[in-house]
């Protein structure tokens, strides 16, 4: 049946007006003959509708989100299926989509950039988070809703490649062109299988082109990027933060991009003024005893009186001069009385005490280890955080060659870290080096995974031994304790 303006859809929703339409459904403006309100209609496959095996499958996938709740996520109200078109019920937003600014000919301001990131990013780590991740697929400016309060709110999830690769046969069409330009280059691999990192590549080329007016890669999206073609610079009067962000989400290599909760984290901090550099924590300060200042100084400091400087007294008539042939002795009297008069005059000024001045105590500054180890500790964690998130972007698959390799070099580089981190470790606080070696082993038991599927391998593949082997030396304690656990429930056994 052709959905036109007029008909009363499932014999209740009386269509007014197509607000979207895409190749897999159209989106109508309704209204409800039972409570005379305005709501949006999604129909899938509409006018030729599913076989039973198809709606069987539509009908088994959005019982699995249904029940999904989510500031960020537009929840529909009712899920239905009449004349073989499953529909979707959804509250109204008249403010529309993101695809606005683009329709607008307006790049998105600064500010609105952050909150759209944010929003968005937020809605896609509560999916990424569900076991099994859910993957949207399909972010783009059209998916992406306005409500009244001004929250970006993603609609259309939980259309998995299974219900799409059913409308698509019903439809006999291909994959609409304009998605491809928020595909990421692993979407255009021979394995393209959906993983949480693709969202956050089609996140990112929604975000370049709102702020420029044109997808990164034109209407080829990742399949250009996947053969050679850089990341263009993104123009605009926008910091560089923001830039710095966006390009993150479109880097070619899945590992090289941040997950959803990791953006949705650095829009908070920037939005709410939270600095998140990473800054070395400052060493405590090291007392120094001062040393006493000398008497003279001390003096001066204390503002005492200095002695006048005398002024000749005119009833004292000048003595004669000495004349030439005086007798000696009266000179060297003369000079001995003056001699005196300065020595007494030196007592006088200095106090009267002739008290040795204390040594200056020179303190050497104590090297802060726990500061030095804390900075080693946090940069670790920086570069395990880039190894949990490729597993975590490839929860099935990070086995491959290349994405094994990846994680496994990841792995080591911050074991290094820890490693300097525990070089002191006598002179650290316990609390501290407790918290490295717990890092270490973290590490080291994902190690011993790899270790465990390589092992298994190197019968069959050479290279595999090889690889086990260069992992071998970094997890030596946790094979040799797995040993002994063995060799003793072997004990208790016999």
């Amino acid at each position: 049946m052709e959905l036109k303006e007029g008909l009363l859809f499932a014999d209740r929703y009386k269509l007014i007006r197509q607000l979207g339409r895409g190749g897999f459904a159209e989106v109508w403006l309704a209204e409800d003959d039972m409570t005379n309100v305005q709501v949006a209609i999604k129909v899938y496959a509409p006018g030729t509708g599913l076989d039973d095996n198809g709606i069987k499958i539509f009908t088994q996938e959005f019982s699995m989100v249904f029940d999904m709740n989510h500031t960020n996520l537009l929840r529909p109200t009712h899920f239905d299926c009449w004349d073989r078109m499953p529909y979707l019920i959804m509250p109204l937003i008249k403010n529309g989509s993101a695809f606005k600014y683009i329709a607008e000919g307006k790049n998105m301001p600064e500010e609105e950039c952050w909150k759209l990131l944010h929003d968005v990013a937020a809605g896609l780590a509560y999916l990424h988070e569900k076991t099994p991740p859910l993957i949207h697929q399909d972010i783009k400016p059209d998916n992406i809703l306005i409500d009244d309060e001004g929250r970006y709110l993603i609609t259309d999830f939980g259309i998995s490649a299974r219900v799409r690769s059913t409308i698509r046969g019903a439809k006999a069409q291909e994959q609409s062109g304009g998605t491809l330009a928020y595909m990421g280059p692993e979407r255009f691999s021979s394995n393209p299988k959906p993983i949480m990192a693709s969202d956050i590549w089609s996140l990112g080329a929604m975000m370049y082109e709102l702020m420029t007016g044109l997808p990164p890669f034109g209407n080829h999206g990742g399949m250009l990027q996947k053969n050679g073609a850089d990341i263009p610079i993104i123009e605009g009067d926008y910091s560089q933060e923001l830039k710095d962000i966006v390009t993150l989400c479109i880097a070619k290599e899945t590992w090289d991009r941040p997950s959803a909760s990791k953006i949705e984290e650095m829009t908070y901090n920037h939005m709410h003024g939270i600095t998140t550099s990473v800054e070395a924590p400052a060493p405590e300060p090291v007392p120094v005893v001062p040393a006493e200042p000398k008497e003279d100084v001390k003096m001066k400091d204390t503002a005492q009186p200095q002695a006048p400087i005398a002024q000749p007294d005119p009833s004292i008539k000048k003595s004669k001069p000495i004349q030439k042939g005086s007798n000696k002795n009266v000179i060297i009297g003369a000079i001995i009385g003056v001699v005196a008069l300065i020595a007494i005059l030196a007592f006088v000024f200095s106090g009267g005490s002739d008290e040795k001045q204390p040594a200056v105590v020179e303190v050497t500054p104590r090297v802060n280890y726990d500061s030095l180890a804390q900075e080693r500790i946090q940069e670790a964690l920086i570069i395990k955080e880039k190894a949990d998130t490729i597993i975590q972007n490839h929860p099935d698959e990070y086995t491959d060659a290349s994405i094994y390799n990846k994680v496994e070099d990841i792995y080591r580089q911050a074991l290094v870290k820890l490693d300097e981190a525990l070089t002191d470790k006598d002179s650290l606080d316990a609390s501290v080096s407790g918290l490295a070696e717990q890092q270490q082993d973290v590490i080291k038991t994902a190690l011993l995974g790899i270790y465990k599927n390589l092992d298994s391998g190197a019968e069959f593949v050479q290279e595999f031994r090889t690889r086990a082997d260069a992992i071998k030396p970094l997890i030596e304690d946790l094979l040799n304790n797995q040993d002994n656990e063995t060799k003793d429930n072997d004990e208790e056994n016999d």
